[in-house]
């Protein structure tokens, strides 16, 4: 599997870490970001791809920045 194959999954990682550790339901960052908690729930298995405007409206409902995200996700992969 290359590089660019695991970028879906490893965001999903990622995003659910941050999400566990801010101590936020799914339904609640749902709520913060105002996408839905079954989006969210596909992204963090990794079936989803988001979009640029999606992975801020998650950071900022995480209280990160988006490229904290996405330096996590380069350093797994």
């Amino acid at each position: 599997m290359n590089k660019l194959s695991k970028i879906d999954s490893t965001f999903g990682t990622v995003l659910r870490k941050k999400r566990l550790t801010k101590k936020l339901t799914q339904e609640a960052l749902s709520i913060e970001s105002s996408l839905s908690r079954a989006y969210i729930s596909e992204l963090e298995m990794g079936h989803k791809d988001p979009s640029l405007f999606t992975m801020f409206k998650l950071a900022t409902a995480l209280k990160i920045k988006p490229s904290t995200m996405i330096d996590e996700v380069e350093r797994q992969i």
